[in-house]
């Protein structure tokens, strides 16, 4: 499982004003980008509502103002992890998202996203990742 440090919890917490202030832009360019370059990962979404791109971003607005304080989210996972399995999302689709956001966050918001604000977000980004790849293989056992 994925380390995460005080000093990238710190820079992933510090980058919540300005997702609050672009999130719906960089989600909806990473979903952009996700289906021109990754087709194949569309029929994961044929039953997303109209707004997903904005109920992503309030889940990465909520992780980054609460990176420091996990428990607080344990519910929003919980009903993640089960969306995930409702639609099929597998561990091999994970980087393709990551891929995808890190590259919406640099062309979205430019020169705020720098290398070290980047590193951070990957490192949280496969954090969050792993523990949601932990649920939901628990709940793919449970179905099976």
């Amino acid at each position: 499982m994925a380390e995460i440090t005080a000093d990238t919890q710190k820079i992933v917490k510090n980058t919540a004003p300005i997702l609050k202030e672009k999130g719906d832009a960089v989600t909806a360019k990473m979903y952009e980008l996700m289906f021109k370059n990754y087709p194949e990962i569309k029929p994961l979404f044929v039953n997303a509502p109209n707004n997903q791109n904005e109920i992503l971003a309030r889940a990465i607005i909520a992780y980054s103002e609460n990176i420091d304080n996990l428990p607080a989210l344990d519910g929003a996972l919980d009903k993640i992890a089960q969306h995930h399995i409702n639609t099929n999302v597998k561990p091999e689709h994970y980087p393709i998202v990551e891929e995808c956001l890190l590259q919406a966050m640099k062309d979205v918001l430019g020169n705020v996203i720098t290398d070290e604000i980047a590193e951070a977000w990957k490192n949280a980004y496969w954090f969050l990742a792993d523990i949601l790849i932990e649920r939901e293989n628990v709940l793919y056992a449970k179905a099976a």
